[in-house]
């Protein structure tokens, strides 16, 4: 199925392209996330996040909505967002058990919205439950689990009980934000883990700023080889990095954006050549994004693993391309020499002479 599917695999992260949410829109990604009530399912309860199921008539409107989806893109990797970590602040009462307090205060994750007390057994089996209920839908290949976390014991409660349930087929792909390397403990339950923005920024990130681009390509490695197949793990870069882009109290939300194509190649170079990343270049936090000509351009399956060539160039061969990108702490361009002429699925330039300047990439598709 979607493990034959030709690169690049690009992902749909809750919003698809500008807000379109035509199904046509939708099935351009070769991954759709988003929440189950957008595929059209509808919980069985009230409050919603007291549910342990789906309404039957909900369940046969979205098996119909995800066949449509799947005529348009057969090979679609399609998951169910279960947010459980944090809710809004009025998806449950304000006095209800499950909120995680200090001070008799709920405690505040985002604005708007609030975190659970997911140590809580009756809380973790209701997490569990819930995801059960989803993977017996057949509505959606995998579950998608929002906010991972170096919380080790209720993380693995839930993993281990969604994994007895629902068995190997079921995909589960989590969010670890905007770290690496932390998550080895968890990574042999899962399928994929979605890496936010700050790997690839890690002067702006919380973590671990003095690691080198080795390490955290090692790291990457490590982690991609300890989960199950098949491995469906994105990696997605923001084009605005400022602090609290796309935040709700962002106030340049919405508004239009410095573009920065040069970082949308090399980290797209990225994903393409470290492992066999799915990829979404989105604004910020609100995921929203373009959809850009080099995304038609397929290059079929990778070759070989890629490789480094230098200190800060990699490069990988595909069948119908050659990927390579030169990291952006380098500080002189790479010069590529190729046997006959290619061009480059950026840009549009064709030649047998390439010239990646520090951090940019280039996808040479052969002639």
């Amino acid at each position: 199925m979607y493990t034959k599917t030709p690169y690049p695999r690009i992902a749909m992260c809750w919003s698809p392209v500008r807000g379109d949410r035509s199904l046509a829109n939708m099935a351009r990604h070769d991954m759709i996330m988003t929440s189950v009530d957008a595929f059209g399912l509808e919980w069985n309860a009230r409050p919603p996040m007291t549910a342990t199921g789906f309404t039957p008539e909900s369940v046969a409107a979205a098996k119909k909505r995800v066949a449509e989806l799947r005529k348009l893109n057969p090979d679609a990797v399609i998951l169910g967002d279960l947010s459980f970590y944090e809710l809004d602040e009025n998806e449950l009462p304000e006095d209800h058990p499950w909120w995680l307090r200090v001070d008799g205060k709920r405690e505040q994750f985002w604005p708007g919205t609030y975190r659970m007390d997911w140590n809580r057994p009756d809380y973790q089996e209701t997490v569990i439950a819930r995801t059960v209920a989803l993977a017996r839908t057949g509505v959606v290949d995998g579950v998608f689990y929002d906010n991972l976390r170096e919380e080790k014991a209720p993380w693995l409660a839930v993993m281990k009980g969604v994994r007895a349930k629902v068995g190997d087929d079921f995909l589960i792909q989590a969010n670890a934000g905007y770290d690496i390397g932390s998550y080895d403990w968890l990574a042999p339950y899962m399928n994929g883990i979605m890496y936010e923005s700050g790997w690839s920024h890690p002067a702006r990130s919380e973590w671990r700023p003095q690691e080198s681009w080795d390490d955290r390509i090692r790291m990457m490695q490590r982690t991609e080889s300890l989960l199950r197949e098949p491995r469906i793990s994105l990696i997605e870069r923001f084009e605005e990095v400022r602090d609290h882009a796309g935040w709700p109290t962002d106030p340049l939300k919405g508004k239009e954006i410095r573009r920065d194509p040069a970082t949308r190649h090399w980290t797209m170079c990225y994903a393409l050549i470290v492992g066999d990343f799915y990829y979404l270049f989105s604004d910020s936090t609100s995921h929203r994004h373009d959809w850009y000509p080099e995304y038609d351009v397929k290059i079929g399956l990778p070759a070989k693993p890629g490789g480094r060539v230098n200190a800060h160039v990699w490069r990988r061969e595909y069948q119908k391309a050659l990927v390579v990108m030169n990291l952006p702490d380098a500080t002189e361009p790479y010069e590529v020499s190729l046997p006959r002429p290619a061009r480059d699925s950026f840009t549009g330039e064709t030649g047998s002479r390439f010239t990646v300047p520090p951090g940019d990439g280039r996808i040479l598709v052969r002639e």
